[in-house]
Order: structure tokens, then C-alpha cells, then sequence
């Protein structure tokens, strides 16, 4: 599988510009709302035209704008699954996946109806309508539509997004469980971190129109390249630095090894997850003040507040505790960063 994409695109006052590779089997879309997925998704499906730019598809020329080449959206074998789902309300579940079967016997038609009506454990389903299914039955729908013509690629646009999270669960190791039984490359569009990790061999990550990063999963999520990207992969706490030696970083109080020199005197911007700090509680070398802990049942999180060189008005950082010691509530706590944990990029 094999997706190549170079493309300019105006909709309106927003203007999209994204350029990425990916030669894997599931390949994710993350960004925030408004930054240009649905754009990017429409763009390949032949929904939108690029002012300028190309598509390819495991090697196949989808658009290429100085060669005037735009195939239509119907000879692309794009599957495309919609935020909504787009279901017709007036067909049964039957007839919405042979909806999009074209060419084909009506024996070859119910065959392939039958045998996605299996797949997708919709056979007791068959007969009927939308109004009638739950959220997670219709996105199953959906799905068998966009694969019943056999399409080269399968596009997911927010597919668990309106869907309660037990759900949402359910339907992503559903998906999970799918991808084994298929063999078609499909680009998942999402704004939850962890829903594109479970579920992506890459990711591309977008921002206000263009692309932040992309790449395997774990290194855009182990490293992501800016301050911007880091927001979109779950860094939670962001500490403004300043480089003390080519080797060393203050940040919020605390002083920091890293393997990346900086010119003393640099000013930097310091990422760490909520998993990336040592804590000890009533330790006679504090450095934080508590400010609050959640227990979320399967975890707890606190926010400490750093002494940070005696600015009491810093935003606390948020720090994931072991169970152990999420009980353990006095006021006063040690907190360093982990070592390897800190993430550093330029203020700028």
C-alpha cells in the first residue's frame, strides 16, 4: 500500500497545504478540529479538487493538476465511511451495502451482500432500516457499504465520534479485529491520540492546514518535532527553559540533563507527559505544592505546583501517581523529571 499526496487547497477562507508518504497498512489523520482532515480525505475520495498538487494511489495517478489529470471520484475505488454515516433511512441494511456494487450480476451481487452481511456480523440485521439499528450497528453498515465495490483504499472519517466511549471501545477492537480479516489500506481521520495509536501503523499530524509531522507511530509519538505537535500526541506539561550549559536546561525550578547542546543563555520550551516525573510525597527536599488529585479509578492524577523560583502564579504540572501513593496527600512533594522524559524545542 503505498499513499503519495502534494496538495494546495482552498475552501472558502481556509487554505490547506499538505504534503505526506505513507506506505503502510493503516495510516492516521490527527489534528485538532478545523485543521484540515476531512479536507485532506475528501481531496483523495475526488470530493474536493486540489487547486493545485497530485494524488497517488499504490501507484495508480489519482490527480495531477499540471497534467490536468482528475479522475472521477466513482473510478478511484475509494471506500469512504462519513462522520455520519450517510446511511439512506429508506433501504434496509441489505440494500444500502449493495447500494454501491455496480457492474455485477444480481448472483454476484448477493453473494457479495451475503458475505459482508457475515463479516461484519450483520446477517440478523439484513432487513432493516437505519432508524431501527444502534450507533455501532450503523457504523457497521457503513462499512460494509464502502467495501462492498472492493475499493484499493478505505477512508474512516471520525468513525467513533458520535458514539459513547464503552462503545467507541467495542467498535475500535472491532476495527482492530477487521483489519486482520481484510486487506485494504485505510486512513483513519481523528482528534484522540489514543484512538490513532491503537488503531495506526503511521501518523500524520495536522495543524491550521499543514502537516506538523508524520511518520511511524511511535516515533512521532516518542518525539514529536514542536511544541504544536507535541500538544497533539498527549504532552501535557510544557515549562518554559533556559539553556545553563550546552548539556543542562533550568526549567520551572528544576534543572535538567539533555543530550541536545544549546548555546548557554538559550530559551527553550520543555515537554513532559504526565508519566515522565519522579515524585515522593513529604519529602524534606520539596519542590511542589499539591494543588489537587483525581483518582480516575484505573489511575490518579495530581496537579503540583512547582516552586519555580518563587512565581507562585505558575500553572501547576499535571503528574500520573503510582496507586501507592495517590493516597498519600501532603501538602508539600518532591517532583524531578524522569531522566530521558523531557522533550526540548526551541521557544521560538
Amino acid at each position: 500500500m503505498s499513499i503519495s499526496l502534494d496538495v494546495d487547497i482552498s475552501a472558502g477562507d481556509f487554505r490547506l497545504a499538505v504534503a505526506f508518504e505513507t506506505g503502510k497498512r493503516t495510516t492516521a489523520l490527527l489534528g485538532a478540529s478545523g485543521a484540515g482532515k476531512t479536507l485532506t480525505l475528501r481531496a483523495i475520495a475526488g470530493l474536493h479538487t486540489p487547486n493545485r498538487g497530485r494524488i497517488e494511489v499504490n501507484g495508480a495517478t489519482l490527480f495531477v493538476s499540471d497534467d490536468h489529470i482528475n479522475m472521477k471520484s466513482r473510478d478511484r475505488r475509494v471506500g469512504y465511511v462519513f462522520q455520519d454515516y450517510a446511511l439512506f433511512p429508506h433501504l434496509t441494511v441489505t440494500e444500502n451495502i449493495a447500494f454501491g456494487i455496480r457492474g455485477a450480476s444480481r448472483s454476484e451481487r448477493d453473494n457479495a451482500v451475503t458475505r459482508l452481511l457475515d463479516l461484519m456480523m450483520l446477517t440478523h440485521l439484513a432487513n432493516r432500516r437505519p432508524a431501527g439499528l444502534s450507533g455501532g450497528e450503523r457504523q457497521r453498515v457503513a462499512v460494509a457499504r464502502a467495501l462492498a465495490p472492493r475499493p484499493q483504499l478505505l477512508l474512516l472519517d471520525e468513525p467513533f465520534s458520535a458514539l459513547d466511549a464503552p462503545m467507541r471501545e467495542a467498535l475500535s477492537n472491532e476495527l482492530l479485529a477487521l483489519r486482520e480479516r481484510i486487506d485494504i489500506p485505510t486512513v483513519l481521520v481523528t482528534h484522540d491520540v489514543s484512538e490513532a495509536f491503537a488503531l495506526c501503523d503511521d501518523m500524520v499530524l495536522l495543524g491550521e492546514g499543514h502537516v506538523l509531522q508524520s511518520g511511524p507511530k511511535q516515533a512521532v509519538f516518542a518525539a514529536p518535532s514542536s511544541l504544536a505537535a507535541a500538544r497533539l500526541v498527549g504532552v501535557q506539561n510544557v515549562l518554559e527553559g533556559i539553556a545553563l550549559s550546552p548539556s543542562s536546561i533550568a526549567a520551572g525550578g528544576l534543572r535538567i540533563a539533555t543530550q541536545t547542546t544549546r548555546a548557554p543563555g538559550t530559551r527553550v520550551h520543555v515537554g513532559v507527559r504526565a508519566t515522565g516525573f519522579a515524585v515522593t510525597p513529604d519529602d524534606a527536599d520539596a519542590n511542589a505544592t499539591l494543588v489537587q488529585v483525581i483518582d480516575r479509578g484505573t489511575r490518579a492524577i495530581a496537579q503540583l505546583r512547582l516552586d519555580a523560583d518563587g512565581q507562585s502564579s505558575a500553572p501547576p504540572v499535571i503528574v500520573e501517581l503510582p496507586h501507592a501513593i495517590a493516597g498519600a496527600r501532603p501538602r508539600r512533594w518532591r517532583v524531578d523529571i524522569a531522566p530521558g522524559a523531557a522533550m526540548v524545542w526551541p521557544a521560538s
